[in-house]
Order: structure tokens, then C-alpha cells, then sequence
């Protein structure tokens, strides 16, 4: 066993070189694994002490390891950070707590027939459920075979082009047959055991739809709202999903891909009763403002296999206001900070020394403003700030000295404003200051608060323990500690949900708008040109420019009967465009649609319908008509008008004096010139007919009449 000695305040204390002293060997291993920033456990005795040497010299290990790699310590990562989806051969292993929204590196990717196949591993360990599935910045439903339910991905059930599977990372997993079965190279031995992932098979489609279906072509974001790991609870002695911040503490000190701690550390009597109670405090409703109540103490997030364990556990311990305590019997314990009244009073009988007593801290380390940030569920798992604890009063006489934070690991608002309050009071204390203690100080050993009372300045308040140390004379001899001590009293630890809670940020629902609008201003009229003699119709489409002018407008048009469409040219600016030579009389649809100069497409729009008349005018009226009748027949006569459009004369006929509906006959003839019909197979009676002059397109002028016509 190594021991450092720092020379403090003209006393011999014991204690290891680091950024945060304790004074014994096991708080050597957590003040090495935990961030400067964490409130350090101080707790043990001198038997505990004198059983831990192989502790402490993994302790001391760490820790000087720990210190030398300080000053080049990564920065915290975001929740936000294991929302990315890369191709990196080399990424970092992550797990997941609570409740996450996660993506995760490829492990596989390639393309085939038209069809892109992609695995991305979203988690090392057993997640347990999947809630939410999310493409790009949309959540999708996933039927019984795992086809995407939405648009674009499913088009009216008839197309689906995006299937997604998953695996939860079972100790031994299933491997994606579909994935093999176009890929022999992934054969059953691609199992995943351990290793959570989803694999996305996304259709071969029309160059004309990919960019609209895929936008981001292989480069489709595939996230999950997933409840992670499973953790011991200490309460039922069962294994289950929890984000109990004690679970979740406990969980990753001694788990395999976490800071590997053996088990017995844990299940010692006194630590099994600690975690326990740690466990119940985590688990006790808080009044929300709103109504209701949350859990007090929850942890949701991720950690990465490259980070060092002071860093996973300096992002835990702070949003649960937790500290790491060893045990007289051997093992290791948390205490989640709640108040009460301290059971140890160091007073007159027990100080003998003090230094740096102030009332309060330096400018330097005070704050009026605490600025913090937590994970929020509705601004998409990222971290988000809270509203800031603000002193008022102070601001106004002093100015603005802000304190930031991080409790990135805070799943509420209500929670981050609790572990800021806290802050506020840390930065702010009534007192500060070391006490130098005799034996009787060794009361203190291991407590969280302490009560001093010191009448030379008048204090008699509730302290919290920052540092312990054990001051040892020539020899050896212990002679006392010398305890670090800031004053928090019971206020910081009360809570008015309504007064205190302050207003969460809005989270506004500004989804980015992945889709094309569909055009609803169309209109589709008829225009005419001349050619030779003869008018020819064409299709002329109106619409109104998209409001977003990064767009363009495309124009097709058909046959109602046929199948193919035919391109409508349309310019960058226009507002109507015209399709070629229609068919007189032949009813014909046109649709526009917008699309993106990358060429991405929307919707088609309705169709809008239209049948053309190529010539809308009609003749003049036709002249000289008359009618003979005879033995089953009569015998019909006129004179075509000097129309130039004239093509045909209409012929009707009806045994009462009203014109019926079609024509019993249409006689082609020239302008200007006379012609006959003779109406045969007639029975005796009377006969009315009436004859109207038509132009090409069936545009007809008023009847002229003649009857009744008498058959024999």
C-alpha cells in the first residue's frame, strides 16, 4: 500500500494525490472514476480501511492514470450525439439506460437490383422494447412483416419499398435471413449475439420516385425510441426495465461492459440496505406543477465503451444529487442527497484548528445564476435548457454571474430545476471553511452532513462533508481529521412544485417538411389554331406559381381511355402551358405536380378533365327543305348553306311533331350544294322531320322543319 503525504495546514495529512482528496483508500477508487465536479462519499472506518489494500492500489492506479489524462478529458457528450448514423468500421460500442432515441454505426450496407439493404447496430446489450421507430424525421408504424405504413414509403398498399426489422440484442440473436438470402455472405453466423440493431430494406423504385421515397438515398436515418438496459432491482431482487437513477448507478458499476466492479462490493449488509434506501428515495413521487408526480430521481441516457468511467458516472451521479459511499462492512453503497437533520455535532470539544473560514465563497465560485440542461423527450431527446434559477435580488445588486450546468441525464424539467436549486444553494453557501478535528471528529467519517457549532463566529449550521482527511502524528498515530465544509441547510432540500418548477421550454411541433405539396389550382380549358381550312383543338392548363420558388411545375395530359400520359412542357416561370393537337370530341385529363431541382418529386395532382371542340361555331341554317311522301318511303331534300365549316346535315325524324334526341341519319355533302336522303322501310302514318346543318365538331345549327309527311 502506497500512501502520498500533503503537507495541509501545518499538519501531516493523509490522504492520495488527486483532484479531489478523501481520506481512505476506497475513496481513492471513486474519486478517481468520478468527475471533480461530483460530490465525493466519505464513509468507512479504519478496519474497512486496513481490509481494502488491494482495492487501493487499483484505486491509486486509476487514479493517477485518471490525473495524468485530466487536462485532455473529452467533452461531455450530448444526449442527441447516439442519434447519428455513419459508416465507421471502428465506432465505439454504446448502452443504453432508460429511455433513449438512438441510431448507431453501420455493419452493413449494399445495394442490389435497384434495392439498398442497410444494418446499423443500435446498442451493445438487451434493450427491453422498441417503442417508436423514426425515418428520417418521421415516425413510421411497421406492419406484422415490417413494411413502413406511411406515405411515401407505402403508396395505397399496392407499393411498399421500405421494410424494417429489428433485433433486441438477445444473448444469442437471430440473424437476418431476408438479408441472406440476397446476401449469402450473411450467413447464420451473423447473428448480433448481444448487440441490439435494425436492418432496413429499402425497394428498387423508378429513377422518377427514388428521391421522393429516399431523400437521402443510403444516407436514410433509422432511429428508435428504445427502454434500454435491464438493471438489478435492489428492493424485489429482480432483474427488470427501470430508470431508477439507483439501479442504474449500481448497474454500471458492476456490469461487464461497465466499470466491472465485483458483486460483493454491492451485496454486503450495510450496502445492500444502502442501496435499497437509495433505491426507494430515487423512486419517491414529486408534485409536478401541472399535477400529478414524478419519480425524484431518474437517469436517462447513453455511454460509450471509450469513455472513462469518471466521466459515465460524472454525468449519473449529479442529476441524482448521488454519492458514492464505502461501507464499514466492505462494500460500496450510494447515497442519494435528501435532508436530514445530521446525528454527528462537532463542536468546541471536537475542533481544534480551522482555516479558510469565510462567510460565503469568492466571486470567483459564487453564483446568482444557475444555467443548466437536461434531456427532454419532446424537443426529440436532445439536451435542452431549463428555465434558469435565477436570484433576483442579488442580479440586480451585483449583476449577472452565471453558474452553468449539465444533467443531461434529467429525463423532466422538473427534475432539473430541483438539481438547480441544489446548485444555487452549493454556490452560495453561508459558510465555508476547513475544521481541524480531534478523535472525536472521526464522528464525522463517512457522513454526508454535519452539524458544527463553533460559537468564536457564531455558527451552528448543517454542513455538507466535501473532504475528509485523517491527520496522522510521528509514527503514524492518528490524531484526528480535518474536514472541508460548506454550510446547506434544510430550504434547499424543500420543494414548491408550483412556485419552483418554473415553465418548460415549448416544444413546438416545427417538422421539417419532407413532403412536396400537392397543387390543388389547376384548371384545364381549350384553346384553337388554324391550320389550313380547318381548326384544331388544344389543351391549355392554368396554375398558380408554388409559394415556395425553389420548386418547378410538371404538366402531363391523356386520353381518358388510354394508359400513356404525354409531357407538358411548362417554363420556370409560367403559369399555364398547352399540350399538342387534341382529338375533337375525345374527353382527355391533366394533372401538375411540383418537384425540386435535385429530382425529387411530389404528388400528381387530380386530374382535371376536359372534352375540346374544335370549331364551337356553327353553320347557317340549310334551306329549300322539303319532303314527298310514298308507298314506305319519303323522300327528304335541302340545300347546304354557303357555310364553309358546313360537313354534314343532321337528320331527324318522329311520328309526332317533337324533335327527338339523335339523328336518324348524317348526309356528308359540300357548302352551297343540294342534297337528297330517301328514308325507306317506313309504315303508313305521318311523319315529322327536322334538319339542322353541322360543322366538323358536330356543332349543329336550329332545325328547320317540314310535315307532317303522309306514308301509304
Amino acid at each position: 500500500m502506497k500512501w502520498g503525504r500533503i503537507n495541509f495546514a501545518g499538519d501531516n495529512s493523509l490522504g492520495l494525490h488527486g483532484v479531489v482528496r478523501t481520506g481512505f483508500i476506497e475513496g481513492a477508487i471513486f474519486a478517481a472514476l468520478i468527475s471533480s465536479s461530483a460530490t465525493i462519499g466519505l464513509a468507512g472506518s479504519a478496519a474497512f480501511i486496513a481490509g481494502l489494500t488491494t482495492a487501493a492500489t487499483i484505486g491509486l492506479s486509476v487514479g493517477l492514470s485518471y490525473l495524468s489524462s485530466r487536462l485532455f478529458a473529452p467533452r461531455q457528450p450530448k444526449p442527441e450525439d447516439v442519434q447519428t448514423s455513419i459508416k465507421n468500421p471502428t465506432a465505439a460500442r454504446q448502452r443504453h439506460y432508460g429511455r433513449v432515441k438512438t441510431s448507431g454505426p453501420w455493419a452493413f450496407g449494399e445495394s442490389k437490383e435497384g434495392s439498398f439493404h442497410k444494418v446499423i447496430v443500435t446498442g451493445t446489450g438487451e434493450l427491453d422494447a422498441i417503442e417508436e421507430i423514426w425515418v428520417d424525421d418521421a415516425p413510421v408504424t411497421l406492419d406484422i412483416n415490417g413494411y413502413v405504413q406511411e406515405h411515401p414509403w407505402n403508396y395505397d398498399g399496392k407499393w411498399k419499398h421500405l421494410r424494417i426489422q429489428y433485433r433486441m440484442g438477445l444473448p444469442t440473436e437471430t440473424h437476418y435471413s431476408d438479408l441472406g438470402a440476397v446476401f449469402p455472405e450473411w450467413d447464420a453466423s451473423h447473428r448480433g449475439d448481444g448487440v441490439s440493431s435494425l436492418y432496413a430494406f429499402q425497394g428498387a423504385s423508378g429513377a422518377e420516385t427514388f428521391a421522393q421515397i429516399f431523400p437521402n438515398v443510403t444516407n436514410t436515418l433509422y432511429r428508435v425510441v428504445a427502454r434500454g438496459s435491464k438493471v438489478w432491482n435492489p428492493v424485489t431482487e429482480t432483474v427488470a426495465w427501470s430508470d431508477n437513477a439507483a439501479a442504474i448507478v449500481r448497474d454500471y458499476m458492476g456490469h461487464a461492459d461497465g466499470m466491472r466492479l465485483p458483486d460483493s462490493l454491492f451485496s454486503t449488509p450495510i450496502a445492500a440496505e444502502g442501496w435499497k434506501r437509495a433505491f426507494n428515495r430515487a423512486a419517491a413521487p414529486v408534485a409536478l406543477k401541472a399535477g400529478g408526480t414524478e419519480p425524484a430521481w431518474r437517469l436517462w441516457g447513453s455511454y460509450r465503451f471509450d469513455e472513462r468511467p469518471a466521466d459515465v458516472l460524472g454525468r449519473m451521479l449529479p442529476c441524482c444529487d448521488g454519492w458514492l459511499v464505502p461501507t464499514p462492512d466492505g462494500g460500496v453503497t450510494l447515497d442519494i442527497n435528501e435532508w436530514q437533520e445530521p446525528t454527528v455535532i462537532l463542536d468546541d470539544d471536537a475542533i481544534v484548528g480551522f482555516s479558510d473560514v469565510s462567510r460565503g465563497r469568492d466571486i470567483m465560485t459564487t453564483a446568482n445564476i444557475i444555467a443548466a440542461t437536461f434531456l427532454s423527450p419532446d424537443h426529440d431527446y436532445q439536451a435542452t435548457d431549463a428555465e434558469a434559477w435565477v436570484d433576483s435580488d442579488d442580479v440586480d445588486e451585483r449583476g449577472e454571474i452565471i453558474s452553468p450546468a449539465e444533467f443531461n441525464m434529467a429525463p423532466s424539467h422538473g427534475q432539473c430545476r430541483r438539481l438547480m436549486k441544489r446548485a444555487y444553494y452549493r454556490a452560495n453557501p453561508k459558510w465555508v471553511g476547513q475544521f481541524r478535528c480531534n478523535l472525536r471528529g472521526l464522528a464525522a467519517f463517512g457522513k454526508r452532513r454535519v452539524r458544527i457549532r463553533y460559537p468564536l463566529f457564531g455558527i451552528d449550521d448543517a454542513f455538507e462533508v466535501q473532504d475528509f482527511r485523517f491527520n496522522l502524528g510521528e509514527g503514524g498515530i492518528l490524531l484526528g481529521c480535518t474536514l472541508q465544509v460548506a454550510s446547506m441547510p434544510a430550504e434547499a432540500f424543500s420543494w414548491d412544485a408550483a412556485a419552483e418548477e418554473g415553465e418548460a421550454p415549448i416544444a413546438e411541433e416545427t417538422n421539417v417538411e419532407s413532403t412536396i405539396p400537392v397543387p390543388a389550382d389547376l384548371s384545364f380549358g381549350v384553346t384553337r389554331i388554324t391550320v389550313g381550312n380547318q381548326q384544331v383543338p388544344l389543351g391549355v392548363i392554368t396554375f398558380a406559381r408554388p409559394a415556395n420558388r425553389s420548386l418547378k411545375v410538371d404538366g402531363r395530359y391523356k386520353q381518358v381511355s388510354a394508359s400513356d400520359w404525354t409531357v407538358i412542357p411548362i417554363g420556370d416561370d409560367a403559369t399555364e402551358a398547352q399540350t399538342g393537337a387534341l382529338s375533337d370530341g375525345v374527353q382527355y385529363e391533366a394533372q401538375i405536380r411540383y418537384s425540386q431541382a435535385n429530382g425529387r418529386q411530389g404528388e400528381w395532382s387530380a386530374s382535371e378533365y376536359v372534352t375540346p371542340v374544335a370549331d364551337p361555331t356553327a353553320p347557317a341554317i340549310v334551306e329549300g327543305v322539303d319532303a314527298v311522301g310514298g308507298t314506305g318511303a319519303v323522300s327528304v331534300s335541302w340545300t347546304a348553306p354557303n357555310s364553309p365549316n358546313y360537313v354534314a346535315a343532321h337528320i331527324r325524324r318522329n311520328t309526332s311533331n317533337v324533335e327527338s334526341g339523335a339523328p336518324v341519319r348524317v348526309e356528308y355533302g359540300p357548302p352551297s350544294l343540294a342534297d337528297s336522303w330517301s328514308d325507306t322501310g317506313l309504315a303508313a302514318g305521318d311523319y315529322y322531320y327536322w334538319i339542322r346543318a353541322a360543322n366538323a365538331s358536330g356543332v349543329e345549327s336550329v332545325p328547320v322543319a317540314v310535315g307532317p309527311i303522309t306514308v301509304t
